[in-house]
């Protein structure tokens, strides 16, 4: 019974479509995000999120996304790259030869995404020190979207990449939080092998504004009581 639910509940969020980019992946970075969702409420939420990186590639998306693909590619069936069963309703990908950024995400169904360029991050490198997961790390701080985060980054992996869009440091990204501690990613746990990533970048091109905006609308029509607190608030 349980397995005919689970079919069940994959086909009813599946269609076709043929956009798709494959990669290994050789190293995966495992964040928890711990995140406020309504900034009325002191409430806070937690989530599992994954980092996949591959040479010179990554996709960063919801901790649950790669089981769900693995048993749609076993059923030879494919799946809409961001989806509302997930609880972070985003997928990034980074082409990181290219220095570009694809972020896209679900609104009622119909698949939305925008390209931004990780040479426009502009870091501030500070002094600070500290270790996390027995890797030395080192202090910077951002001006993004309206927040001031502040992010650990280790040179001992010298991987310009990190969670959600964070990137363009020395080395791979840690920890990452704003000012306010609305949002904070610090990574568990990272593991080395092999995995078959594969990116849908099917999606319908919007500015990125008007997507934070066509996504606050969305919820505030479903959800009027709920008040989005926005990662970027520019």
């Amino acid at each position: 019974m349980k397995k005919i639910f689970l079919f069940t509940l994959l086909l009813v969020f599946l269609y076709s479509h043929a956009q798709k980019l494959s990669f290994q992946s050789d190293m995966q970075v495992y964040y928890e995000l711990v995140f406020k969702p309504d900034p009325t409420n002191i409430k806070l939420a937690t989530n599992s999120v994954n980092l996949y990186l591959g040479k010179n590639k990554s996709v960063f998306q919801d901790g649950n996304r790669y089981k769900i693909d693995s048993i749609i590619q076993t059923q030879k069936l494919t799946a809409f790259p961001s989806l509302p069963m997930f609880s972070t309703n985003h997928v990034i990908y980074k082409d990181l030869q290219k220095s570009e950024i694809t972020y896209s995400e679900t609104i009622d169904n119909i698949n939305f995404g925008y390209n931004e360029y990780i040479k426009d991050l502009k870091w501030k490198l500070l002094d600070g020190k500290k270790t996390i997961l027995n890797l030395n790390c080192n202090e910077a701080s951002i001006d993004f979207h309206g927040r001031i985060y502040t992010a650990w980054y280790t040179t001992d992996i010298p991987i310009a990449d990190g969670p959600y869009k964070f990137s363009g440091l020395p080395g791979l990204i840690l920890e990452v939080y704003d000012k306010e501690n609305n949002f904070h990613y610090k990574s568990l746990g990272i593991t080395k092998k092999s995995m078959n990533i594969i990116y849908d970048n099917s999606f319908n091109t919007i500015d990125r504004k008007k997507l934070r905006d066509t996504k606050i609308n969305n919820i505030m029509k479903h959800k009027p009581d709920i008040k989005l607190n926005p990662m970027e608030k520019d």
